[in-house]
């Protein structure tokens, strides 16, 4: 069979008794897409990122019987009853695209859903190779495959005791005498926990709900009682070069969240240290929360919950990838992992200096000037981020030496977070990931100390002389560090530099910060400020997030961690009051009255103050003093967010008094110029949008299958398809959307056992480095015995040579489907179109009597486009022509038929049979679907 047949008219005696014959015995009634509120949606996922082939789906809306197919099979009976409409978890789905049709009292619905292997990626693009740990101590989860991945989760259970510790609920079915007990929405129920381990896009995930040995296992159906209906997402700190599965999740045996009924979970590449790249952290997050829902059912809402850089990637997921967490709650945290690790690589240059014979004899009172924080410590702690993108070598202990990179091994692993993320980054002509930092450029360190005459101006001079920098490979430099403009821009434009203008426009966030600075932690104050200055720069307030501050004792941070929960559950409580998310508007309305920014002094008494950084008086600025680091001291804005300055020459008059020898040696110190702070970082972009995808977008060409023969028992069916040539096509015949046993080729001879049914035939098509497609023929007449005395087809046609692939006339510029051609009058007719340039606009009107159709789609990024043609109740019956045009390319015309309103139900005998002879030969005259090849343009 060919994959791009041309319709030859030699082929019509055929087609027109088919045809004929087939209108002549009975068809089943097509449901029309009416006014009525039927829908269908996914409620695990979104509808493109379905994962480990199985949904849960809702279904509203509908009138009378149901029936459901999810990729031509019939689903109808996992749905049941729930709340004001149906819900059900499709199982078995196709990797790919493939549809689920609703059909309800004479309507119909459909979603399109795209499913991603349980192992991924889904939108994270190529996976890196990855070292397994689910087999080994702590996880010892079984046997796993070449993904990291074990058969099946494991399930056991904890349970709390009345002294605040979790220990192995008893197996022998015994109750402890110090089990605890938890209220629940009003109900006390036993503390205990059920804790599932499994594994999923090749991490180790755990959850964890209130839930006792014994009762029914938790199903959409059958939600543990424990569960408060609502999920807490943990994330986890460090930051660490992936390549392992990790031993650690952001944790979910968390009392305060099980306490309140919450249903926890987490993953390994939750957590930065082992995982440091927020794109595979939200894919993670996003599929674990799919499995959550599948298991216990439709969520309320979702909270993350981490500090560190689990604030980190709560505030990056919100951005970039939003609706996997609804609201931030976040302790110690900072903006993104991009910008704040630059700090570790200016200390790393500053404590080289001063550790060297050029840096000797200064105090650490000039140290902490030139480096803005408040001991040496915090210094300290943040350079030991710098191996993260200094020494590819530095993998961690499971990854063999043999497979890292060296200098002997350039082509081995390397271990640094840019080629971690080089799907985002890109790579240079050797293979390395282009780098977005360490940029050194240009950066005065000291500046304000020189000018606030702390440090002298041949100290200055020597500091930025001597600082030096790193190069790709991690090799200490003389000279500044530089990055890549190019991976710059990316980092802008795919969200890794977090400018808070995609989902945290409308994500309430609640930013807690245990005070630290002054015992030399790195999560100092500073980092909330310039939280707030970016939210303050994207939208002009802050009225999404509330930053609170106390002391670090867990006698002051515990119950203002507590008060942030309630408040931020109270917060989300009224979004959904108010219509959901997605609304900056609403989450601003939304926002409790009387939740401010503020801190709590010692006696744990709130002192409601707005966030300032500039004003040192401030009650809350006197209890937790802010301070800063090298690039702000070295004159970089409040944002900072420029990770490659632009230059300027400097000039004289913004230094101190200078001899003219140091005038000569500062501009020899800075050639090219000093950092131009009112600027923009160079290759900065704006946001390029949110749920980017890394790998492939572009789908398999297939066409609507059609199929071939007469459903009489005996009779051979077959199936024409439009797909590429290079696609793998696969099939799968169905009987009342049951699949046949064993019916897996491009044909089926029909048996006795499917007497009474309709046939119908999904076909998929799957190619490399493409998203695998299936599609599901119209179905057949029911199945019966074969007439008696059949109708004699007609005497065959001239056969017409195929056009010539040399012709620049032969061929199109598109791949037009429009099914079987037929739709009736008051009915609509669906269109595929694919082959186009993505974002080519086309236009498209039916003829002969005209009927221009109206707000026809822009092709997509995979060059398709889908619309449908809606034919008016007066249309004239007939033969018509669908006539697609472009700009520069002349028309496409595609027959269809216009039957009277109600003749698609009919049968034969009440068919009006010019029509049908008519249709025949037009499938004849030029076929109802068009596969060209595209028209090459020079």
């Amino acid at each position: 069979m060919s994959h791009r047949p041309f319709v030859r008219l030699g082929a019509c005696a055929a087609a027109v008794a088919g045809l004929i014959i087939s209108l002549a015995l009975p068809l089943p009634a097509t449901a029309a897409v009416g006014d009525a509120a039927l829908d269908v949606s996914v409620v695990s996922s979104r509808p493109d990122s379905v994962t480990g082939g199985d949904a849960l789906l809702r279904i509203s809306g509908a009138q009378g019987d149901v029936r459901v197919t999810a990729a031509g099979v019939d689903v109808t009976g996992v749905f049941a009853p729930h709340d004001d409409g149906l819900i059900g978890l499709v199982e078995q789905l196709p990797l790919g695209v493939s549809d689920v049709v609703v059909e309800s009292g004479g309507d119909r619905a459909s979603v399109e859903l795209e499913n991603h292997p349980i192992t991924g990626p889904v939108f994270s693009g190529p996976q890196h190779p990855m070292y397994c740990t689910a087999s080994t101590p702590p996880w010892n989860l079984g046997e796993v495959d070449e993904n990291c991945h074990v058969a099946e989760p494991t399930v056991s259970h904890q349970y709390r005791t009345t002294d605040g510790r979790f220990l192995p609920y008893p197996a022998d079915g015994t109750v402890p005498g110090d089990l605890a007990t938890a209220t629940i929405d009003g109900r006390t129920v036993p503390y205990v926990v059920r804790l599932e381990r499994g594994t999923i896009n090749r991490a180790v995930y755990e959850t964890a709900v209130l839930h006792q040995p014994g009762e029914p296992a938790p199903a959409p159906g059958a939600a543990p009682s424990g569960w408060n209906g609502r999920l807490a997402y943990t994330f986890g700190g460090a930051c660490g070069v992936g390549y392992w599965q990790g031993t650690g999740t952001g944790g979910v045996l968390t009392d305060e969240l099980l306490a309140r009924g919450y249903a926890v979970a987490s993953a390994t590449f939750n957590v930065y240290a082992q995982n440091c790249n927020d794109v595979t952290s939200a894919e993670t997050a996003m599929m674990v929360k799919e499995h959550v829902i599948e298991q216990f059912g439709p969520v309320t809402y979702t909270i993350g919950w981490g500090g560190s850089a689990g604030t980190m990637q709560q505030l990056l997921l919100s951005n970039n990838y939003p609706g996997i967490i609804d609201g931030v709650l976040g302790e110690i945290g900072y903006p993104d992992e991009r910008t704040t690790t630059v700090t570790g690589h200016d200390c790393s240059n500053l404590l080289g200096y001063w550790a060297s014979a050029e840096g000797a004899g200064w105090t650490d009172e000039q140290k902490l000037a030139v480096t803005g924080q408040a001991v040496m410590q915090t210094c300290v702690g943040f350079s030991w981020f710098t191996g993260v993108d200094t020494d590819p070598a530095a993998c961690n202990a499971l990854i063999p030496a043999e497979e890292r990179w060296s200098t002997a091994n350039p082509d081995g692993l390397r271990c640094t977070i840019s080629d971690m993320v080089k799907n985002v980054y890109g790579v240079d002509e050797q293979g390395r990931a282009l780098r977005p930092i360490p940029d050194g450029v240009g950066l005065q360190y000291g500046l304000s100390a020189l000018q606030d005459g702390v440090i002298s101006v041949d100290q200055f001079l020597s500091l930025n002389a001597n600082a030096g920098g790193f190069d790709i490979d991690g090799a200490r430099t003389a000279s500044r560090s530089e990055a890549s403009i190019e991976a710059i821009t990316r980092a802008f434009e795919t969200g890794r530099v977090n400018t808070m203008t995609g989902g945290l426009a409308f994500t309430p966030v609640i930013e807690i910060r245990p005070y630290a600075d002054l015992t030399g932690d790195f999560h100092d104050r500073y980092r909330s400020a310039i939280i707030r200055e970016r939210m303050l720069a994207a939208h002009g307030d802050a009225a999404t997030h509330v930053s609170w501050t106390s002391g670090s004792s867990p006698a002051s941070s515990g119950p203002m961690r507590a008060q942030a929960l309630t408040q931020l559950e109270q917060w989300l409580d009224n979004i959904i009051a108010r219509g959901g998310q997605g609304s900056r508007e609403r989450t601003i309305e939304a926002r409790p009255a009387g939740l401010t920014d503020g801190c709590f002094d010692a006696s744990g008494t709130f002192i409601a103050e707005p966030l300032d950084y500039a004003d040192p008086a401030k009650a809350c600025n006197q209890l937790y003093p802010y301070h800063s680091d090298p690039r702000f001291e070295a004159g970089e804005p409040l944002t900072r967010d420029v990770l490659k300055c632009e230059l300027t020459a400097p000039v004289r008059g913004d230094y101190p008094v200078l001899t003219d020898e140091q005038w000569q040696e500062l501009q020899n110190v800075f050639a090219d110029g000093v950092c131009d702070w009112s600027k923009p970082s160079q290759g900065y972009a704006e946001l390029s949008g949110t749920w980017l995808d890394f790998g492939t977008t572009q789908r398999a060409e297939l066409g609507e299958p059609q199929l071939r023969g007469d459903a009489w028992i005996g009779r051979e069916l077959t199936v024409d398809v439009a797909a590429d040539n290079s696609a793998t096509l696969t099939y799968q015949w169905l009987a009342d959307g049951s699949p046949i046993a064993g019916a897996q080729g491009a044909t089926f001879v029909v048996t006795e056992e499917q007497r009474g049914s309709a046939i119908t035939v999904r076909v998929g098509a799957s190619m490399a480095d493409r998203i695998a497609v299936t599609r599901v023929s119209a179905p057949s007449a029911a199945v019966a015995n074969a007439p008696v005395d059949p109708t004699p087809a007609p005497t065959p046609a001239p056969t017409v040579p195929a056009p010539d692939p040399t012709d620049p006339d032969a061929g199109a510029w598109a791949i037009v489907d429009v099914g079987d051609g037929r739709v009736a009058q008051g009915g609509t007719l669906l269109v595929r179109v694919s082959g186009l340039t993505p974002g080519q606009q086309i236009g498209a009107e039916v003829q002969s009597d005209p009927l221009v159709v109206r707000n026809v789609p822009a092709a997509g990024p995979d060059g398709r486009v889908e619309f449908r043609v809606a034919i008016p109740a007066s249309f004239p019956v007939g033969a018509h022509a669908l006539v697609l045009s472009a700009a520069g390319e002349s028309d496409i015309r595609t027959p269809i038929a216009v039957l009277r309103a109600g003749a698609l139900g009919i049968t034969g005998a009440e068919a009006p049979w010019g029509i049908a002879l008519l249709s025949a030969a037009l499938l004849c005259a030029g076929g109802l679907m068009y596969v060209l090849r595209r028209r090459r343009r020079v």
